[in-house]
């Protein structure tokens, strides 16, 4: 098959890559119809880390990418939800099914769970065929969704329901979402869904905070003024809630300083090794600050009716088309922000 592989830092190449097979009898095969590009896949890109592991040119190859929707072409025996020719999506990552923490619902609590296309241990969707392990906790049927929809709730829309319900918004009050990227921008659609009534968005790059005007949020600019101005917007309180969106060091150290007396922060962006919080702001404002790494599936029973009715539309993310052959520069460009990049889908098929 083909498919986009790893080889170090800013080097992603479309090549041939050996055919997936079924790694255990609760795996499925995908025939890819398309994905996507995360913005954690630049963590790999620019050879930083994910957790413990450090990419760099020494790395081993692997296939890239955990975004991706298509159709069932393989089912092992004990796959008893899915069949040859369902249409579905796939959640970010998984487990392997048969742990306690897989049977209770608490997938991304397994010992071996990881996400597909960090690493050669469970290789990605951007290639022309997957392996989806767990298949039946792993799989979403997409009747009754789009494609565009279907690869929103792989990742990103999840992952944006999971980061700011963690901050608890409350109904009336103000929500600050820092990093507009396309989980940032889908988590101020979501505030005002669950009842915001001010939500104050961050970003430096001035396109991303238009798109986030569009949808009622005000818009600031990082910078030396910023607790000034969000202290202003809210009547010198702060925000009650702020979602940490970016991962970039300078959003998570913007965080603290700007979420009010008693709030909540919440922390989703990939941070890397040196960044830490300061625990004497989170003490002496009496914050709860939380963190975690979203378990996609989880988060299905709660999104997809938001989507399917219309209170949460997402539109307009993907701004760029790519085939898998143009796979290098869909990750460049992507890296680059140029010409007004948001999020890039790639067709496989």
């Amino acid at each position: 098959m083909k498919a986009l592989v790893f080889h170090g830092p800013r080097d992603i190449r479309y090549e041939s890559y050996d055919d997936p097979e079924l790694r255990s009898p609760n795996s499925a095969i995908l025939k890819v119809s398309s994905c996507s590009i995360c913005g954690s896949d630049l963590h790999m890109y620019h050879g930083a880390h994910i957790g413990s592991t450090e990419y760099g040119a020494d790395s081993p190859k692997f296939c890239c990418g955990h975004e991706f929707i298509g159709e069932v072409v393989e089912a092992g025996p004990e796959v008893h939800s899915f069949k040859v020719g369902d249409k579905v999506l796939a959640a970010g990552g998984t487990g392997c099914g048969n742990c306690p923490a897989c049977k209770t619902g608490r997938t991304m609590e397994c010992p071996v769970a990881t996400a597909f296309g960090i690493g050669p241990g469970l290789e990605g969707g951007q290639a022309e065929y997957v392996c989806v392990p767990n298949a039946d906790r792993t799989l979403y049927s997409t009747d009754g969704l789009t494609d565009d929809q279907a690869m929103l709730l792989t990742d990103a829309m999840a992952t944006a329901y999971f980061g700011l319900t963690r901050a608890e918004p409350k109904p009336g009050g103000t929500v600050a979402v820092v990093g507009l990227g396309p989980i940032g921008l889908i988590g101020v659609e979501l505030a005002y869904a669950l009842g915001a009534a001010q939500v104050i968005a961050i970003d430096p790059v001035a396109s991303r905070r238009e798109m986030a005007e569009k949808l009622g949020a005000t818009t600031l600019s990082p910078g030396v003024d910023l607790q000034k101005q969000v202290r202003e917007l809210t009547g010198g309180r702060g925000a009650d809630s702020v979602f940490e969106a970016s991962g970039a060091s300078g959003a998570i150290a913007s965080v603290l300083p700007i979420v009010a007396h008693r709030g909540n922060a919440s922390f989703i962006g990939i941070p890397e090794p040196e960044d830490t919080l300061p625990l004497p702001l989170i003490l002496f404002k009496n914050v709860t600050v939380r963190g975690g790494v979203c378990d996609v599936q989880n988060m299905w029973p709660h999104l997809v009716p938001l989507v399917q009715q219309g209170r949460v539309k997402a539109d307009g993310l993907f701004s760029h088309d790519f085939s898998l052959s143009e796979g290098a520069e869909a990750y460049r460009l992507f890296d680059s922000r140029e010409d007004g990049v948001v999020k890039v889908r790639i067709a496989v098929d």
